[in-house]
């Protein structure tokens, strides 16, 4: 077996330090044939909150991408939602809201994420830095405004997975720490970080 999409490869630096996560949708529509920037996905787009304390990273990113400051704004992350809606937001606002559909898949297993592949839908995922084990930030936890505490993950890296062979899955990665990743570390990071994943799902 071998699925390899020709995902582009769109760096998150210089102008979005903790951008991850909306530089890896940014590579995704960038593969769908779409003309979509960074900073303008980050800055009209993505829901994000003032400081990243106390903000929901399932709702909100968390601060802002753009700093890396140490300041009570400086950029920390967000998981799906916030992707999930970003992209529903830019396609709507040109004029593709029927052609694709952002989707949660948080949960989904090896299988389905191969399956993606072959369906030739690259997916953005979640995991780490280098792909080493999660740690947690010594900030510590804060409570969530709607109940309960979130706990600061560190090191935490979001990237776009755009191919698998036998062995490896084959990452396009706005940092360019990872191309290839054995696929039993892949899962194992990317089942710590809670398996989370967005895909862009083609309508007929």
């Amino acid at each position: 077996m071998q699925i390899q999409m020709n995902v582009p490869q769109i760096l998150q630096n210089p102008e979005l330090p903790n951008g991850c996560e909306i530089t890896s949708l940014c590579e995704v529509l960038n593969y769908l044939g779409y003309h979509a920037e960074k900073c303008d996905l980050a800055d009209h787009y993505l829901p994000r909150s003032e400081t990243w304390w106390g903000a929901d990273p399932d709702w909100v990113y968390m601060g802002d991408p753009h700093r890396n400051d140490g300041s009570p704004q400086e950029g920390y992350y967000c998981f799906a939602g916030p992707i999930v809606e970003a992209a529903e937001r830019w396609l709507a606002a040109h004029g593709a809201s029927g052609a694709y559909t952002p989707t949660d898949i948080t949960g989904a297993e090896e299988a389905e994420l191969i399956a993606r592949l072959a369906a030739g839908q690259p997916f953005i995922f979640w995991a780490s830095l280098h792909f080493e084990d999660i740690g947690y930030d010594p900030c510590g936890s804060f409570p969530l405004p709607g109940g309960g505490e979130h706990r600061v993950f560190k090191g935490l890296h979001c990237m776009v997975c755009c191919g698998v062979d036998d062995e490896c899955f084959t990452i396009a990665d706005p940092l360019d720490f990872n191309r290839r990743v054995p696929r039993e570390t892949f899962m194992k990071i990317y089942r710590q970080l809670g398996s989370r994943a967005v895909v862009l799902i083609p309508q007929a």
